[in-house]
């Protein structure tokens, strides 16, 4: 019948074929209207198509040795980092040429062959392939196409080959050329989780026999309670969120959209030096192999970026671990949401790496953190569900109000219960005993004001108001030598830490449910005052708190439950083109 299209199913992608009567010259198209098929409606596409970077392992080729997770060169992580499914001019697996871009020759009428080929230079970031008899063979950055397959029609395959790193260099995008007519593609942006979205996989660190592990049965216990669906993984380093950040990055498929999980390994770079144990090569971070050796696979990748030639002298390295860069979801304005992470006037994150995180989708708000030791933006807030027009809030870290509830419980006549209460070894200071000294009450009064400056960033960008915030108690302190210490030794500018845990810096799981630090706060009338409180602040929203010790395993080492995990949630939004 005229004028009825017919489909074809190839490797999971569906093109269009042409309509009874073939256009006068063969017609080369992508997915313009990104409906996940090629065909006759995507000439009228404005918008480039899409493909995915194709930096997985699909056929779980590349692997990591022992020896590797040994060695500390450089020369190994570089090695590592390029074996992927765009390495090479072979399809590794059944599913690799899933991850390819559909292109599609419309047959028309042909006499001599032609060239179809990428823009200058874009060979970099790309690359072509041609299927004939079900199998695919690579072109390259261009290869010959007979006049046969011009007119009987062709189908062709787009392999990304990176992520867009500096815009300024590289903006996403390539052009596909059929002798004089020619298709516009654009690499899928990298897409910071939400943590609104619930976690299909929680990671965490199993230590060795040899490895610092005081509280960590405690801690995985809590959290597996939590959260069944954590995974532990042998790695030394136990901060786990600090050695990658997750993203995802989505094409339109035929029966939705093609998602593909690409992770950005910790900027952690550490010139070449001399320590205790000895010298020790230029090296990133060891414990950041395990996106290597336990984490890249089908539809996993790991990018990796940094630079050697920053400042080590100034830049404070700790602001380069992934714990420092998290995202706010979607809002008014900004549908894919907006990267957020922390900075300081003296040292700033490595510019290369948020070079790459500024060049995805959005632009990023960036708050202080130059007054914390650790220095990252998960301490002091976490993004949680609310009952509000946008359908989420902030939870913030608040020493005024954890200070107030001290003082109001010292005048309700409990002024002699413990600061902490239930910890592993003794603490033998009081409510009263511990408002009675400067080295407690100064550094929270220099927190507020910190926090101060931080929420007003965050309401001014987000839009939220003072209302929207859920506040929890959080104490600070001044850390010295001796953590009893009576008196301040330094300037009230040394840098803080949360003395009580800091329950804002916790994971969130599924169900709405916030896996966060137990607090071992004082105990009036028998209850934990700041799980109170915290609880009872949660109310007005379908947050559920689940406590989670970690006071050994991690919060005694400037950490908290998000600094030992991670997560793999869904996406943020996997249409994004739709936006």
């Amino acid at each position: 019948m005229r004028g009825l299209a017919v489909v074809s199913v190839v490797s999971g992608l569906i093109f269009s074929a042409a309509p009874a009567i073939a256009s006068p010259g063969p017609v080369l198209l992508a997915d313009a209207n990104r409906d996940g098929r090629v065909g006759w409606a995507d000439r009228t596409g404005k918008d480039p198509a899409i493909f995915l970077p194709n930096l997985d392992d699909d056929a779980k080729r590349c692997q990591v040795t022992e020896a590797d997770l040994r060695d500390e060169e450089l020369a190994v992580d570089e090695r590592l980092v390029a074996c992927n499914d765009a390495q090479d001019d072979v399809v590794n697996g059944p599913l690799d040429a899933e991850d390819f871009a559909p292109l599609r020759i419309m047959p028309g009428r042909a006499t001599k062959d032609t060239t179809l080929s990428l823009g200058p230079g874009e060979g970099r970031y790309a690359r072509l392939w041609i299927k004939h008899a079900g199998t695919w063979a690579s072109l390259g950055d261009s290869g010959t196409i007979t006049a046969q397959d011009l007119r009987n029609g062709a189908e062709f395959g787009l392999e990304g080959r990176d992520v867009v790193r500096d815009k300024a260099v590289w903006n996403g995008v390539v052009t596909v050329s059929l002798g004089t007519t020619s298709v516009r593609l654009r690499v899928a942006p990298l897409i910071l989780q939400s943590d609104l979205k619930p976690p299909r996989q929680v990671l965490t660190s199993r230590p060795g026999p040899r490895d610092y592990d005081f509280g960590y049965d405690k801690f995985l216990a809590d959290l597996k309670k939590a959260a069944p669906e954590t995974t532990t993984h042998d790695n030394a380093d136990p901060w786990f969120q600090d050695m990658f950040e997750p993203t995802t990055a989505s094409m339109p498929g035929p029966t939705g959209p093609k998602i593909i999980r690409i992770l950005l390994r910790s900027p952690n770079y550490k010139p070449a030096r001399e320590d205790w144990d000895g010298p020790h090569p230029a090296m990133l971070r060891v414990g950041g192999r395990v996106v290597f050796s336990a984490l890249r696979g089908p539809d996993v990748g790991v990018v990796q970026q940094y630079t050697t030639q920053r400042d080590v002298t100034t830049s404070r390295d700790t602001l380069n671990s992934t714990g420092n860069f998290e995202s706010l979801p979607p809002y008014r304005g900004f549908p894919l949401g907006r990267p957020l992470y922390g900075s300081t006037p003296e040292g700033r994150p490595d510019p290369t790496f948020t070079k790459l995180i500024d060049s995805q989708y959005a632009d990023p708000v960036v708050i202080d953190t130059s007054w914390l030791i650790v220095g990252h933006a998960d301490e002091t807030v976490h993004v949680i569900p609310a009952r509000n027009a946008r359908g989420w809030t902030l939870m913030v870290a608040d020493p005024r109000l954890a200070i107030s509830l001290l003082r109001q419980a010292s005048k309700d006549g409990h002024g002699g219960e413990m600061l902490f209460n239930d910890l592993p070894h003794g603490w033998d200071f009081s409510i009263d005993r511990s408002l009675a000294e400067q080295w407690f009450t100064e550094p929270n009064e220099i927190a507020a004001g910190h926090l101060d400056a931080q929420v007003a960033v965050l309401l001014k960008e987000t839009g939220l108001t003072e209302r929207d915030l859920v506040r929890v108690p959080v104490l600070f302190e001044q850390p010295q030598p001796d953590r009893l210490r009576r008196e301040l030794r330094e300037a009230p500018q040394q840098r803080l830490v949360t003395f009580s845990p800091g329950i804002p810096n916790g994971i969130s799981l599924d169900g709405n449910i916030f896996g966060a630090p137990e607090p071992h706060g004082p105990r009036i009338n028998g209850t934990d005052l700041f799980k109170t409180v915290t609880e009872q602040a949660l109310a007005g929203t379908p947050v559920q708190v689940k406590w989670i010790e970690d006071w050994e395993f991690a919060h005694e080492r400037q950490g908290e439950v998000h600094c030992v995990t991670n997560a793999l949630h869904d996406p943020t939004r996997a249409d994004w083109w739709s936006r």
